[in-house]
C-alpha cells in the first residue's frame, strides 16, 4: 500500500513538473547555420512511449552545443538516421530553456542527404507539439554534459 502511494505520489510530481514547464517556441527569426561534428547521440523516452532525439555538437568555434532534434519516429519514417562522428550542418533556432540553452533543429543535411524537420514558420512537421524543449516529446529533462 505503501508502495503504491509513493509510486503515485512520484507520477503525480513528474506530470506536475512537466505541465509547469514555461511553453517555449520555435523562432524562425533567430535561425542560425552552424555545422560540426556529432559527439554523443541520446535519446529521452516520455511515459507515452514517444522518444525524443538529442545530441551533442561539437563546432569548431562554439564548441559544444545541445542539439534538440525531433521524436525518432519521424526521424525513422523519413529514413535518416544519425551516428556519432558524422559531419552535419544544422540550420536551427537558438532555444534558452531553464538555464540551458540549446538549437532546435530545423534541418540537417549530412553529406548530400537532408531531412527537414520544420516548415518555414517553424513548426514541426511531425504531428503533435515540440514537446517541452523541441524535440516533439514531453519527457522529464536529463542532465547532460551540454545540459545543467
Amino acid at each position: 500500500m505503501i508502495r503504491q502511494f509513493i509510486s503515485s505520489a512520484l507520477i503525480i510530481s513528474s506530470s506536475l513538473f512537466v505541465a509547469a514547464q514555461s511553453p517555449t517556441t520555435y523562432d524562425p527569426a533567430t535561425e542560425i547555420a552552424i555545422t560540426g561534428t556529432i559527439k554523443a547521440l541520446a535519446s529521452f523516452p516520455a511515459a507515452d512511449g514517444s522518444v525524443g532525439v538529442h545530441f551533442d555538437l561539437r563546432t569548431a568555434d562554439a564548441g559544444l552545443i545541445s542539439i534538440h532534434v525531433a521524436p525518432a519516429m519521424y526521424i525513422g519514417k523519413e529514413n535518416f538516421w544519425f551516428f556519432a562522428d558524422d559531419k552535419v550542418t544544422i540550420i536551427g533556432s537558438r532555444v534558452s530553456v531553464d538555464g540551458n540553452t540549446s538549437i532546435w533543429v530545423k534541418s540537417i543535411q549530412k553529406g548530400s542527404d537532408m531531412l527537414v524537420l520544420r516548415n518555414a514558420d517553424g513548426t514541426p512537421k511531425w504531428s503533435g507539439d515540440d514537446g517541452i524543449d523541441g524535440c516533439g516529446v514531453n519527457h522529464l529533462p536529463i542532465a547532460r554534459g551540454t545540459e545543467r
